[in-house]
């Protein structure tokens, strides 16, 4: 779903008509009266995050599978950061927090750089540059601030350059353009998706003990401001007579002994004189409150050549070699249409086929499935399967195939005894080429993708695991909106007639799913198959999934028409 750019930055509240008229006045890090360093204004004036405009709504939350057992009582990832940095007046704290801090981060985990690499400008990214190329839409003007989500956006499409190339100096008011030169060297340094994790201690714990650093949104005070020790701040006033607003930062360790309930250390950008080097403790308890911390992101580098969203072309099949001694499913076809014999609107069918596009038979013994599920488009969390055909020779009755007595489908289940050659469809041992069945779906509301899984719970060893997915979308590509469990818009609507799919073909070997996932260059930060296949896996494997089966006392038969 696109994101809306409808927010408006001409009322936005005092704080960023202050840093419009005052921003260029200050210039944070100076020495005050005294000689001591920064005063309470210069701080007071180095924020910038739009907190307002954020829509989080819009924003993918991460597929969280727990913790991976006991995390250890203390993580520092510091010596995985650049040196602490300093944005001046400036409201550039998210491109400092998202570029240069997140960005050289993750890139110094990927290559094992050491802390000394880190202090090259060579390998750290440049908030300069990042900032002048966000869209105009999610930022404000003269430099006073921006929207966490442009500038992941703009680290994803184009990415940014180094500290080498672009140095944090002579900003102006930037309204300025990047160099074509700084472009150039930011395509080699883009993310392959960012997420939205919630600001839970064991969430955030979690994922600090898996090595991932954390960009967060908080709502600073005057001892937030004003902090200079390693001391651990548990709470915070608002007596200072200056407007207060939102700051990006990092979260880079945490340690349970800290403090008299476990602190956070995040990662500042205004200099070594603030904090404790430019780091500091937050209390647990204040941390997650709700009056200090308010969102949190991830980031991942290094997309596959798997998830290219360009290769899915427009359906056609690339002609290759036969797949030698190997099982490969095939979600090749797929139509999803409203049923007019029913006045509930929520009731659905599906056509779909799925072929083995490898040599080798695949067993109804492997006890694999085809499911069909939905999931949100922006928390996969949610999701549930709708329907669930099984291949298994556990089940007996009269024929080859029959529903299931139990099942995890909310919809429908359904077994069969068949075995699958390489090169056919799996309705091949019924004497058709696609299957059609019936659902109801959920009172939903909201954006949601549906979804075709051959071999759901990834039970067979496969050439190629991508190609497993057909995804149902609007005409853009982008999640459909339902609303109480009806789809809204034209998409799946018809005025008779069973959809006719036979004219897609059979496929070629080595063919791709022609809508193998969401991924377009309109829609960068799209849920990957894999991010799906590893939260049904980790479901089935810890009983969340055995938990969902419901007891069917009567199905609804599926139907196998030609």
């Amino acid at each position: 779903m696109k994101r809306s750019h409808n927010q408006s930055f001409t009322s936005f509240p005092l704080l960023m008509i202050a840093l419009l008229l005052i921003g260029s006045v200050f210039t944070a890090c100076e020495k005050n009266n005294n000689g001591n360093g920064p005063n309470l204004e210069d701080f007071a004036y180095a924020l910038g995050w739009l907190e307002e405009a954020e829509q989080e709504e819009t924003i993918q939350s991460d597929l969280y599978l727990g913790s991976n057992g006991d995390v250890p009582s203390s993580v520092d990832l510091v010596p995985l950061f650049p040196p602490v940095g300093d944005q001046g007046s400036y409201g550039t704290c998210a491109t400092w927090a998202v570029g240069y801090n997140l960005k050289s981060a993750i890139d110094g985990i990927d290559n094992n750089y050491s802390t000394a690499d880190l202090t090259s400008p060579a390998n750290q990214f440049s908030p300069k540059d990042l900032f002048w190329a966000m869209d105009s839409n999610d930022k404000a003007p003269d430099c006073a601030g921006s929207t966490f989500a442009g500038a992941f956006d703009a680290l994803q499409a184009r990415g940014v350059a180094t500290m080498q190339t672009v140095p944090y100096n002579n900003l102006g008011d930037c309204s300025s353009s990047p160099q074509s030169s700084w472009t150039s060297e930011a395509a080699n340094h883009k993310i392959d998706n960012y997420r939205k994790i919630d600001i839970d201690l064991n969430t955030l714990k979690s994922y600090i003990a898996q090595k991932r650093p954390i960009v967060f949104g908080a709502r600073v005070g005057d001892n937030f401001l004003q902090w200079r020790s390693g001391d651990v701040i548990t709470s915070d006033t608002y007596n200072y007579s200056g407007q207060h607003a939102y700051h990006a930062m990092v979260l880079a360790g945490y340690d349970d002994n800290k403090g008299p309930n476990g602190a956070f250390k995040v990662i500042n950008s205004w200099s070594d004189y603030w904090g404790n080097g430019g780091y500091a403790w937050v209390d647990y308890n204040h941390f997650v409150g709700g009056n200090f911390a308010f969102v949190g992101f991830v980031a991942k580098n290094n997309k596959g050549s798997n998830f290219n969203p360009d290769n899915n072309g427009n359906g056609q099949v690339d002609p290759g070699l036969v797949v030698n001694g190997s099982a490969d499913l095939l979600a090749w076809a797929l139509e999803d249409y409203d049923d007019p014999d029913y006045s509930d609107e929520k009731v659905r069918s599906i056509a779909y086929g799925v072929y083995n596009m490898g040599d080798r038979t695949i067993q109804s013994s492997e006890n694999w499935n085809i499911s069909y599920a939905y999931y949100n488009a922006y928390d996969a969390n949610e999701w549930d399967i709708l329907l669930y055909d099984y291949y298994t020779d556990d089940e007996t009755g009269q024929g080859n195939n029959g529903p299931l007595e139990e099942g995890p489908g909310s919809s429908g289940n359904w077994w069969n005894d068949v075995d699958v050659p390489g090169g056919t469809s799996v309705a091949a041992a019924f004497g058709q080429e696609y299957f059609y069945w019936g659902y109801v779906m959920p009172e939903v509301t909201g954006y949601y993708y549906l979804v075709l899984i051959a071999d759901g719970y990834d039970d067979i060893e496969e050439h190629d695991e991508e190609n497993n997915y057909y995804f149902v979308t609007d005409e853009d590509g982008f999640p459909l909106y339902f609303e109480n469990g009806v789809i809204q818009g034209t998409v799946g609507k018809r005025k008779e007639g069973i959809p006719n799919i036979a004219d897609r073909g059979t496929p070629q070997i080595n063919a791709k799913a022609p809508a193998a996932t969401t991924l377009s260059t309109k829609n960068l930060n799209a849920y990957t198959p894999n991010e799906l296949r590893t939260l049904i896996k980790h479901h089935k494997k810890t009983g969340q999934l055995q938990a969902k089966i419901k007891a069917f006392t009567q199905h609804k038969n599926k139907t196998m028409q030609p």
